[in-house]
């Protein structure tokens, strides 16, 4: 996605902002609100609650997100629909400017649930509108077209100026990504005269910022930066923070591209702080690449490793939190049960016409036919009914079978779909990096330090551990979904592995400053196959390392008993709350999280460990609590009494 699609994205506004001209104002109609939502209860208080997630939003956005999860909570308590709409829209919002597309996505939905059951047609505009951003976003602006407009119909019809304004906006945005230069300023200037009608600074001033992006893409350099900067004067008096970064943004890119490099440095210098300020990872992303070519430009390498660090975490945070394979899952949900709810309208109205057809029919035969007919047609209506019964079950029946297949086909690519999620991300995400740093040390290697060489050397050395790490797993994963791999199960000798992974992570144990121990019974013997129990156990404790703190240590425990054998890897790290814990091996919810050390990982060793216990007629568990540390246990059956063990070397040998 180009960056100007992801300026146009973030400049959408949201329609439920309550403006005033003037900071001061402002301030002081906050602390009003403040003292009202002390003297006030219930359906009211979630009102106030919601009003003041409004107002904080653009230069407070935590107290923002605190007030508006504040009012779900109360609204869920009272069973308050319009303030649990509200809120859930409030929330969406605040996620989308900080990049988290796909979890803004899901609240804007349920919002727009909440306002169809209430008929509430205003906020079904809101949200039509929102859900509309989402569709710019990944590039479908046709798709996002019809429901703007949709949204402008809904406000035209209920008279709400405020909400015709922005809807003519965000389709003037629309047709400048389309580039369509003439339609694009065409809607903004219409919507920019309904704008100062109302004397909505907050709007207005979003509008000269669309009406610069306008001008800079039509190539009229000095009326885009003439519009940019009136722009600027109100979202500084406005106190609008994320309009600001946007703006500080355009005005760097429009200053770097004339020539102007120290005045382009200092707006990106003031985008990268604001955009820091209000969190918003989209921004600061933008805001530090520009940094970075400007560095260049002046040969300030050290300036350049620096943003260029910044800009690699916003890319990768902005990947994990806007996965584009859920944001397509999340939009044809949304198309799904559209259509869903118009084919359900059809059949109200087709039932409706169906029954007065056939109520009229009954008063006509009643008043010219005789008993015997009626009852002929009683008789017939009867058949009629059971056939129709009949048929209604054979497509239930069917339309069930379908909905079945469906599901197992969904079930079945989801292991697929994040598995190429993985292969693009975190695969990708660290040769980009190392894309980065070696620009920087071929092209500067003389210009920069000793410590910045042996940083990044470390950064560099972390990266292709993990590449390891996730190829080992990968070809484990790729070689038992093809059919290719058999076990061979045999007689192993559990200390005997154990010790060999401890020494394969002891170096890396040392830098953590991590005490490996065996701690298990002598002479453990399982019956499983080799290759799999040692997958089992470097995936876990190199989870382990990653996830718990310097100067600790990892236990490992193998027990003997009657029918089966127990392994356990416990540490004193980080831990896990129940809700990560339900989600552990299941590829499809699988997050990535980094470790102690900002070590990266994917969940994908766990899941391929819980295949592998389970090929082996193992299982596997998981205890942990938050900051308690985490204990992975799994089982394996235990060789019948008095049967010789077979070593790993007579198995290969064999082989």
């Amino acid at each position: 996605m180009s960056n100007r699609t992801g300026k146009v994205i973030i400049v959408l506004l949201m329609l439920l902002r309550i403006s005033m001209p003037v900071e001061a104002q402002e301030v002081s109609l906050i602390d009003s609100l403040r003292t009202k939502l002390e003297q006030v209860a219930d359906t009211t208080r979630i009102d106030v609650l919601f009003i003041l997630s409004m107002k904080y939003q653009h230069f407070k956005p935590d107290s923002a997100m605190y007030f508006a999860k504040q009012a779900l909570k109360e609204a869920e308590t009272v069973e308050y629909p319009k303030g649990q709409g509200d809120a859930l829209i409030s929330i969406g919002r605040l996620k989308r400017d900080k990049g988290n597309y796909s979890e803004a996505l899901e609240d804007i939905f349920r919002s727009l649930k909440i306002y169809q059951s209430i008929a509430d047609s205003i906020q079904i505009g809101n949200a039509f509108n929102d859900i509309s951003i989402v569709y710019a976003y990944s590039g479908d602006y046709d798709k996002s077209l019809v429901y703007f407009e949709q949204a402008l119909v809904i406000f035209q019809q209920t008279g709400n100026e405020k909400g015709v304004s922005q809807a003519l906006n965000n389709i003037g945005l629309i047709y400048l990504e389309k580039n369509d230069l003439e339609k694009a300023e065409e809607y903004m200037l219409r919507s920019l005269s309904i704008k100062k009608k109302r004397n909505d600074l907050q709007d207005i001033s979003s509008g000269y910022a669309n009406l610069g992006s306008v001008m800079e893409q039509s190539g009229q350099k000095e009326k885009a930066l003439h519009y940019y900067k009136q722009a600027n004067d109100l979202f500084l008096q406005t106190n609008n923070k994320t309009g600001l970064a946007s703006n500080y943004i355009a005005v760097a890119r429009l200053e770097l591209d004339v020539g102007n490099i120290s005045q382009a440095n200092n707006y990106a210098l003031d985008a990268l702080a604001t955009a820091e300020e209000v969190d918003s990872k989209p921004f600061m992303e933008e805001a530090s690449g520009l940094l970075v070519d400007i560095a260049e430009i002046n040969e300030d390498y050290k300036a350049a490793f620096k943003y260029l660090k910044i800009n690699s975490s916003m890319k990768d945070s902005l990947y994990n939190e806007n996965n584009s394979r859920h944001l397509e899952e999340l939009k044809a949900k949304f198309n799904e049960e559209e259509n869903l709810r118009e084919i359900a309208l059809l059949k109200k109205d087709q039932e409706i016409q169906k029954a007065n057809i056939r109520q009229k029919d009954i008063l006509t035969y009643s008043l010219i036919v005789v008993i015997f007919l009626s009852l002929v047609i009683l008789a017939l209506v009867y058949v009629a009914y059971r056939v129709n019964k009949r048929k209604k079950e054979m497509l239930a029946f069917k339309n069930e079978k379908i909905r079945n297949q469906k599901e197992d086909l969904i079930r079945l690519n989801q292991d697929k779909d994040q598995l190429f999620s993985i292969i693009s991300h975190d695969i990708k995400s660290p040769l980009n990096s190392l894309r980065g740093f070696s620009h920087l040390l071929i092209n500067h290697i003389d210009k920069i330090s000793q410590d910045e060489i042996k940083e990044m050397g470390s950064q560099i050395n972390q990266s292709l551990e993990n590449l390891n790490e996730l190829l080992d797993n990968l070809l484990a994963w790729s070689t038992r979904q093809s059919g290719q791999a058999k076990l061979n199960i045999a007689e192993i000798e559990l200390n005997e592995l154990i010790g060999k992974n401890i020494a394969l992570y002891n170096l890396t144990a040392s830098f953590k400053q991590i005490r490996l121990v065996n701690d298990s019974e002598e002479h453990v013997v399982a019956l499983a196959d080799y290759n799999s129990v040692h997958t089992i156990l470097r995936n876990l404790i190199s989870n382990s390392l990653k996830f718990s703190y310097p100067n600790s240590e990892i236990v490992i425990t193998a027990k003997q008993n009657k029918d089966y054998v127990s392994v356990t890897v416990k540490d004193d790290g980080v831990g896990m709350s129940e809700k990560v814990i339900s989600k552990l091996f299941d590829l499809s919810k699988q997050k990535s999280q980094k470790g102690t050390s900002n070590e990266k990982g994917t969940g994908f060793g766990l899941v391929l460990c819980q295949q592998l216990v389970h090929e082996n007629n193992g299982t596997i568990m998981v205890k942990s609590d938050v900051r308690m540390g985490s204990e992975f246990t799994f089982t394996l059956p235990a060789p019948p009494p008095n049967s010789p063990v077979v070593s790993h070397e007579a198995i290969n040998s064999e082989a």
